[in-house]
């Protein structure tokens, strides 16, 4: 027995020998037929095995493998080669392009991917290189410019204030206007409460692998509800075939303060005569010389430093691979007393179980923790403070040596409640604190019946819980306030996403092939959230909802739910890739709408013909042309169709039906139908690619939340009313003007153009504000009818039937009549650019995005305040000289003479008409600006293989480092109450208000493969 054995043993030992002395070592090059140039990251693979490698920077591979056995050489984009080695030891391969390669392919609605080439709708894609070139923590940041027909603007550059993207324009008055956000297939939360963070700039840009823009209603048909206003389809990496690879990277980005207003030096405080200390205006006599004068914006703003550190393996077999990262991001910013702390883990993984079975399963883990040293209202205003403050008083004077505030003045009188004080003060004492855990997790089973039967099911889970708190300490001035407040909210959030999705796809007759895909989901959202507000705490330095009197503390407990259920079904015939059609449709139920109108149709219709399939050189160029229509639906806010309850404290107590929101059994889904034409061009073997597009989209039915007259018995209500429309046009061109051995020049332009249109409004309603809580009176942020949607309306000068100002006899423009309001502006651009080139050189590579807009007005609230308080730099230019205003005076028989009156422009004049004009604060503004600039450098591989590295690369990039614009005011990207108007709907773009400027930053970074 032991001989058989041993035999066994020698035998198995001969024969592992004899394969080991049969291999040989295969060398080769990989080209590409277009330009005969290398292709690097080409898989090189022995077929039927798991062993493979990547070609280098040059195309070049080497490969262990036995004569008789084949070798598969793919690469994205290209036909996949098979070779047979023979006796031969050095392999060259040509790949020639393929149109229908993975290149070509597309993720579109429930992450079905589809032949762009036979696209019936407009889908464009954002690789996860040009997003993490951007170097923006937040992603949707990160997509500014990259987007034709995204409208992407940011509250401020404090790491803890939201962005918001609008596609193809406003589709719902005071309804949500993101996008609907899908990470792998399920839906993520992309929300902003308390003015927090949007919750997509949790996870790591690191981690994804291309980001597709549904921006059509046709696009996104497939979702129903919430896609009127498009979808974001996120894929994230992915493991690969093959060893294990790994990478870490490391950057450090020092942040700087942007452009800011300027203010007057030359008045110090005072109320409109003399020097007056107990005033917080800047309307007094001159500074003298001996005088201290603070610049105190500047002395504000400091320097922040960010570290941002990423880890990433990927590996796997021929059955299984898997992706794991890491990251950990923290610093300061520009705002004192500002931190970020977010840590995330990510782990995605795939398996055959069997020969038609596939699992894929992901987790992600993300902990972000923020404090922020200033804090807003729900317009804006977080910078005001900063702004308007006194210059004869230095900002960073907030506190005595034992910490006691450090009062300044009290204005008008010696007590508490009327000090002022630096509003350092706040920021460093009083800051907000957000702490957001969030955990992602997804799975999918596939199953293929045959080779045209598909079938899978999909299940997930985004849960986050956020904790908000914002505690003001004793000593703060105001009276509500003496001996400290507390405000702090939790909450527990929760998607749920089931999906079911059976694909048949098969040629029904030769030249004629049919897909077909019948699905249903479920939905279900949950939120349960606590609030506690107190004011007075027992023990000093103990900030606690237990150190507050109960008869001080306010609490509320809030539980919302949402379930939606749909059955959806896509059908699209392609016939030679000449000519497709596609018909989708989808039935919704939602618990939002009542029970007779709970359930709505979405359809969909799209065409396209591809005529460059008509001629012999085909496969040299492309050309298609394509369109479509549908229509989506939009159910109501949770709890809008009964009236809640709430608690009544009279004698008995009890509940009572809540006095200020009204209930409507009434309502129906909002719709948003669509029509969309467009063509694509590819041209010069791809080296030029063309893609335009027109759409013309009305929304129906508005569910608009708004306040109704008081008989009604309450303050607001939800209700059907109101139409819009937005037409624009999309243009995309990408191109690769050069391209060399050794030099690489590629880029792309995106320009749209969007018009939108208020067409109906409930009742006889002709202004229609966004947000409840406005900016001043000068001018607000809203609708008016016959107007564009997002609108300026305010007051205005008298003109006569010439156009003329009037002015009146004591020499000062005359206002309109108290009460009357004008469309003033319009904060829609005229036109778009995002111009990206990247440029490669070698072992060198360089990117950098041009963002362009002209015209679309801005509400500059914040230079309406500084002007009031006197302290905005035209109050220093303009105050106390003499003015005769171009204009003209109304005469005793009825005619109009010019106006030669000279009159100062003093205190009363600034104060009590100049600052009462919404006109005099609107501003046309153009701006041409760079995103980003990224300069990186990997070092060749004869020193890493030295090294024992894969590849080691170095960079450094600059963020927002060049501002070109007309603007009078600080950095014009402005949004005062961040995502759908603080949660009045619609959009504070354009409106400036007391904003904290986009900062300037520089980082330098490294990254080593393994």
């Amino acid at each position: 027995m032991k001989r058989k054995i041993l035999m066994l043993f020698l035998s198995t030992f001969l024969l592992v020998a004899h394969a080991m002395a049969q291999q040989i070592t295969v060398t080769g090059k990989v080209t590409s037929a277009d330009d005969q140039l290398g292709v690097p990251g080409a898989s090189v693979k022995i077929k039927g095995s798991s062993s493979a490698v990547q070609t280098n920077l040059d195309g070049v591979y080497a490969i262990k493998v036995a004569k008789g056995e084949v070798l598969v050489f793919s690469y994205i984009g290209f036909a996949t080669q098979e070779k047979t080695v023979g006796t031969a030891a050095v392999i060259n391969v040509v790949l020639v392009a393929d149109s229908k390669a993975l290149g070509e392919v597309v993720v579109t609605a429930l992450g079905i991917e589809r032949n762009k080439r036979t696209l019936t709708y407009s889908v464009q894609t954002v690789k996860g290189d040009d997003l993490r070139d951007a170097n923006q923590s937040n992603i949707i940041n990160g997509l500014q410019g990259q987007i034709a027909g995204a409208q992407i603007t940011s509250s401020g550059g404090s790491p803890g204030l939201p962005s918001e993207i609008i596609l193809r324009g406003v589709s719902s008055l005071t309804g949500d206007n993101q996008p609907l956000m899908i990470v792998d297939g399920i839906r993520v939360s992309n929300a902003s409460s308390d003015g927090t963070l949007n919750r997509l700039a949790d996870f790591n840009p690191a981690d994804i692998e291309n980001i597709s823009i549904l921006k059509g209603a046709a696009a996104a048909a497939l979702y129903g509800i919430d896609a009127a206003s498009g979808a974001i389809i996120i894929t994230t990496k992915k493991g690969k075939e093959g060893k294990m690879q790994s990478n870490l990277s490391y950057k450090s980005f020092i942040e700087t303060v942007g452009r800011t207003p300027e203010q007057q030096k030359q008045y110090t405080s005072g109320t409109g005569s003399g020097f007056d200390e107990s005033s917080i205006s800047s309307w007094g006599r001159k500074y003298r010389s001996d005088e201290l004068i603070y610049d105190n914006i500047d002395r504000f703003f400091k320097t922040g430093v960010v570290h941002d550190l990423n880890f990433n393996t990927t590996g796997g077999a021929e059955k299984f691979n898997y992706y794991m990262s890491g990251n950990y991001r923290d610093g300061s910013s520009i705002i004192p007393n500002t931190e970020t702390d977010k840590f995330s883990v990510l782990i995605k993984g795939s398996a055959k179980l069997a020969k038609n079975l596939e699992l894929n399963a992901s987790a992600n883990y993300i902990r972000n923790n923020i404090k922020e040293g200033i804090v807003g209202g729900s317009s804006g205003g977080y910078a005001n403070g900063i702004y308007m403050y006194p210059l004869r008083y230095d900002i960073n004077r907030y506190q005595h040596p034992n910490g006691n505030p450090y009062y300044e003045y009290y204005e008008n009188s010696g007590s508490e409640e009327t000090a002022r004080i630096s509003p350092m003060w706040s920021v460093m004492k009083n800051p907000r604190n957000t702490g957001t855990q969030r955990i992602v997790v997804n799975g999918e089973l596939t199953y293929k019946v045959n080779n045209w039967i598909n079938l899978s099911y999909r299940s997930g889970q985004d849960f986050y819980n956020q904790e908000f708190s914002n505690i003001t300490v004793p000593g703060t001035p105001g009276s509500y306030i003496k001996d400290g407040r507390l405000y702090q909210t939790k909450g527990n959030y929760k998607y749920q996403t089931n999906i079911f999705n059976s694909t048949f796809d098969r040629n029904i007759i030769k030249d004629l092939r049919a897909t077909l895909i019948l699905g249903a989901s479920s939905e279900y959202f949950e939120a349960s959230t606590n609030s506690f507000t107190g004011t007075g705490f027992i023990v000093p330095d103990i900030y606690s909802v237990n150190n507050i009197p109960a008869t001080n503390l306010i609490t509320a407990e809030g539980l919302r739910k949402r379930q939606r259920y749909a059955i959806y079904g896509d059908f699209k015939l392609d016939y030679k890739n000449v000519l497709s059609f596609g018909i989708t449709g989808r039935n919704d139920w939602s618990s939002t709408l009542p029970i007779k109108a709970r359930s709505f149709y979405s359809p969909s219709f799209s065409g396209s013909f591809t005529f460059s399939e008509l001629f012999e050189n085909k496969d040299s160029w492309f050309g298609k042309l394509r369109a479509s229509y549908a229509k989506v639906g939009k159910d109501a806010p949770i709890y809008a169709t009964y009236t809640t309850l709430s608690p009544y404290f009279g004698i008995g107590g009890g509940y009572q039906n809540n006095p200020t929101i009204g209930g409507n059994i009434n309502l129906v889904a909002e719709t948003t139908r669509e029509k969309e034409f467009g063509v694509e061009f590819r041209l010069f073997q791809s080296r030029l690619n063309i893609e335009g597009a027109y759409y013309d989209k009305e929304s129906h039915d508005q569910i608009v939340t708004a306040r109704v007259p008081l008989p009604t018995g309450f303050v607001t209500q939800t209700f059907n009313a109101g139409k819009l429309r937005n037409r624009g046009f999309e243009l995309s061109i990408t191109g690769i003007p050069v391209k060399t051995k050794d030099f690489t020049w590629s880029a792309t332009l995106n320009t749209w153009v969007n018009r939108s249109k208020m067409l109906e409004f409930p009742g006889l309603i002709e202004v229609f504000p966004y947000t409840f809580g406005q900016p001043y009176t000068a001018a607000i942020a809203a609708s008016m009818l016959n107007k564009p949607v997002l609108g300026l309306v305010g007051t205005d000068y008298m003109k006569n039937s010439d156009g003329y100002t009037v002015i009146g006899s004591d020499g000062y423009p005359v206002i309109k009549s108290e009460g009357a309001a004008d469309y003033i502006g319009n904060r829609e651009p005229k036109i778009n650019f995002g111009f990206l080139n990247k440029l490669n050189y070698k072992e060198f590579s360089l990117s950098f995005l041009w963002d362009f807009r002209f015209g679309g007005d801005v509400y500059n609230a914040t230079r309406l305040g500084m002007t009031a308080r006197g302290i905005s730099k035209e109050v220093g230019d303009w105050r106390d000289q003499s003015f005769t205003f171009n204009g003209v005076v109304l005469q005793g028989d009825g005619s109009y003479a010019k106006n030669t009156k000279q009159v100062p422009l003093n205190y009363t004049y600034f104060v009590n008409n100049y600052a009462a004009v919404g006109t005099n604060f609107i501003e046309t503004v153009n701006w041409a600006r760079v995103r980003y600039i990224t300069f990186g450098y990997t070092l060749p591989k004869r020193y890493t293989d030295r090294l024992k590295l894969s590849r080691v690369s170095l960079e450094l990039s600059a963020q927002n480092p060049i501002l070109i614009t007309n603007y009078s005011g600080g950095d014009p990207e402005v949004n005062s109450a961040g995502p759908n108007a603080g949660g009045g709907g619609g959009s504070t773009m354009g409106v400036d208000y007391g904003a904290i400027p986009l900062s300037r930053s520089y980082s330098i970074g490294i990254s080593v493969g393994f």
